[in-house]
């Protein structure tokens, strides 16, 4: 068994997986972090919606174990992901991410990458807003100056 953990948890109310992976995957680690992500991918039908991908100590996976989160990634944009926060302090993950990216979805123009927790909830509250899920106090609500 490898050394992997992760979490998926779906916060319907901001339309957002909260996605976590650390340590090493092996293939059948793999294939549960993928059933779990693709279902909670699936919930919003379509749907556009927002991933914060949390790699910090995710290691270097083999090809057969990339190969599946490359199909999963695929098939979350296909199931309507518009923007992906991609967090991880490892170089060589982040070009292997890249690549799985590029190679499932065709013009990942969805991915940015960010350098902490507060610039990914920043990336993705921006997101909301030009999805029009969060939008700004209207001007009428406002206290008007004396």
């Amino acid at each position: 068994m490898g050394s992997a953990h992760y979490s998926v948890r779906n916060e319907v109310a901001e339309r957002t997986l909260y996605i976590r992976m650390e340590g090493f995957f092996e293939e059948t680690e793999m294939q549960d972090f993928v059933r779990l992500f693709v279902e909670a991918s699936a919930s919003y039908g379509g749907q556009p919606h927002l991933i914060l991908a949390d790699m910090q100590g995710l290691q270097i996976s083999s090809l057969d174990v990339a190969k599946l989160l490359g199909d999963a990634i695929g098939k979350a944009r296909q199931q309507g992901v518009t923007c992906c926060a991609h967090l991880t302090s490892s170089t060589v993950v982040k070009m292997q991410m890249a690549r799985l990216a590029r190679e499932h979805s065709q013009g990942d123009d969805v991915t940015v990458n960010v350098n902490s927790l507060e610039e990914a909830n920043k990336v993705l509250a921006e997101a909301r807003l030009w999805m029009g899920l969060d939008s700004p106090e209207p001007e009428s609500s406002k206290p008007s100056s004396p």
